[in-house]
């Protein structure tokens, strides 16, 4: 990722409308997943800034978390937020233990430029127990590329149907897998259209940008209706898929 798409993702994501969506999901299906596990251990392989892992703490009081990120400027932005450990490594090689964890969170870390999705998803699979969880957000359809993906260095999009066969492939029965952020969606291929004609390769721009307080209000409020549909009855189309696998 670009250094600016960083310092993007930590100024805004504690409220920005789209990873208050995508926490809200991520939280709804970790309770559920560890309902009855006490004290559980929660890895989120590519941890980012640290805004999943915040969320999680607040959410799973008694849970040990752990993060990595491969990028010393992530790590080290998660780290000052003291919401658990973290290492410096690859989601390709994950430093740790067999069935070492009862959750592992992968999120917008399986399309980046580098990473091998399959390789990586088996890394999750060892480190999680039997009946283990992991937690999956990608984004959606090429025809949604555009200058954010440029600034956070997309390899590749994918459908629900791709996601649920990698997963598969993995050795994760699927026990969600839904498309989300479904409202903008029309909005979404306008504006990513737009950016791929003025793309500027030295210094691509995220998406991720400080909103107006009442519109980002509106939106928080419009993805949250979203999020409660996407638990219940899935959504046909998206900006992103989400999906959850739990190890046999």
């Amino acid at each position: 990722m670009e250094p600016s798409a960083y310092a993007a993702m930590r100024a805004e994501e504690d409220t920005y409308w789209w990873y208050a969506g995508l926490r809200a999901l991520v939280v709804a299906h970790a309770r559920r997943a560890l309902a009855g596990t006490p004290r559980p251990r929660v890895l989120d392989a590519g941890c980012g800034t640290g805004g999943a892992m915040r969320a999680l703490a607040a959410a799973l009081e008694e849970a040990t978390l752990v993060g990595i990120d491969a990028s010393p400027t992530a790590a080290a932005v998660t780290r000052e937020r003291n919401v658990g450990g973290v290492v410096r490594a690859s989601v390709e090689a994950l430093p740790f233990a067999d069935a070492a964890f009862d959750l592992v969170t992968c999120l917008d870390v399986l399309y980046i430029r580098g990473v091998d999705d399959r390789r990586a998803l088996d890394e999750c699979r060892r480190v999680l127990r039997p009946g283990g969880v992991v937690v999956v957000n990608v984004p959606a359809f090429e025809f949604l590329r555009g200058e954010h993906d440029a600034a956070v260095g997309t390899a590749r999009r994918y459908t629900r149907s791709q996601v649920g066969a990698l997963l598969g492939a993995a050795g994760f029965g699927t026990t969600a897998l839904t498309y989300w952020n479904t409202t903008l969606l029309p909005a979404m291929a306008v504006w990513r259209r737009v950016g791929r004609r003025r793309a500027r390769a030295d210094a691509p721009r995220s998406d991720v940008r400080r909103l107006p307080g009442p519109l980002n209000r509106v939106l928080r409020g419009v993805i949250a209706i979203e999020v409660a549909l996407a638990r219940r009855v899935g959504l046909p189309l998206g900006g992103s898929v989400f999906a959850v696998g739990r190890r046999a």
